[in-house]
């Protein structure tokens, strides 16, 4: 019998997200891998084709392509974008992941801090990039960098982590009876949107991340179409051809800290969207407006059901 925390959606497309969305298994290696990569230089798919094309092409092609379905044994890879994350989320969102994931992929967007130094000094990382020139103006290009980071490592799963993110206790507990088994080739989560702290999450009409399902794990196959949409901003975490492969929408939970720092620190990245998409071409400008709301509704946060 499926866990009932699972609800099976065999076909069902996984959430885009919003604004700023924002267990032991194989052994690995542990040696990093530090890479300075010349932007120019960074390898991109074609995307000659049409969205409906490619999906539909991505969909005959998963009957030719070598679909590996392992249901024991499976290697877990965490990949993260991080840039100038000093002093913030990521050495406790690194330790949290060396727990429960094999190995770690970091692409660093040109951060001007001592982010690097950071991700090197965790073991599990074993692949790290350091881009001469940030790609956050173009977000689909730094996606696409990450992937083809992360699956020069071999992996089997990956998981697509924001530094600002942190799996429940449930969720990584279950992780390796999700990733073990072969009916489905991707998960997805609910997100809270942590405010203020880390007691309380939003919810409201413009903040119900946690209401709809955020797809971040899913089964590396070999020869499979992988493409990220050409979106500047809030681009998918996961290549958009795996929405049509089955998959899970899970209960399973995890916080989302982006607006869990002080007033100060979300004034600074309502000024930060507004600078980058102010005709609210990427995103939605009364999102953006509510950041600075006084009195946004909050609920408590309870990490177990």
């Amino acid at each position: 019998m499926m866990d009932p925390k699972k609800r099976r959606t065999i076909g069902n497309r996984p959430q885009v997200e919003p604004p700023d969305s924002e267990v032991q298994g194989s052994s690995s290696q542990g040696t990093h891998q530090v890479h300075r990569v010349v932007n120019s230089r960074i390898e991109e798919e074609p995307y000659s084709l049409s969205l409906q094309d490619r999906e539909t092409d991505a969909f005959t092609q998963s009957y030719a392509v070598r679909r590996v379905r392992k249901s024991q044994n499976n290697k877990l890879t965490a990949m993260l974008q991080v840039r100038n994350e000093q002093g913030r989320y990521l050495e406790e969102v690194l330790h949290d992941l060396s727990e429960f994931v094999d190995e770690i992929v970091i692409v660093d967007d040109a951060s001007t801090d001592g982010t690097p130094d950071i991700c090197s000094a965790f073991p599990k990382v074993v692949r790290l990039e350091v881009l001469e020139k940030p790609l956050f103006a173009e977000e689909w290009r730094l996606r696409n960098a990450l992937w083809q980071a992360a699956v020069s490592t071999d992996p089997d799963w990956l998981l697509s982590v924001d530094a600002d993110e942190l799996y429940s206790s449930e969720a990584k507990r279950a992780i390796r009876k999700l990733i073990n088994q072969d009916y489905a080739d991707w998960f997805a989560f609910r997100f809270y949107d942590m405010w203020g702290g880390r007691t309380h999450y939003r919810e409201d009409e413009l903040w119900s991340m946690h209401k709809r399902h955020t797809a971040t794990l899913v089964r590396y196959m070999p020869g499979y179409s992988y493409f990220y949409p050409q979106q500047n901003h809030h681009v998918p975490r996961l290549p958009l051809s795996c929405t049509v492969l089955p998959g899970v929408h899970t209960e399973l939970k995890v916080q989302h800290l982006g607006w869990a720092g002080s007033l100060e620190d979300r004034v600074r990245k309502y000024l930060r969207y507004k600078r980058i998409d102010p005709h609210g071409e990427w995103g939605n400008l009364a999102q953006y407006e509510s950041i600075l709301d006084p009195e946004p509704r909050l609920l408590p946060w309870k990490e177990e059901p």
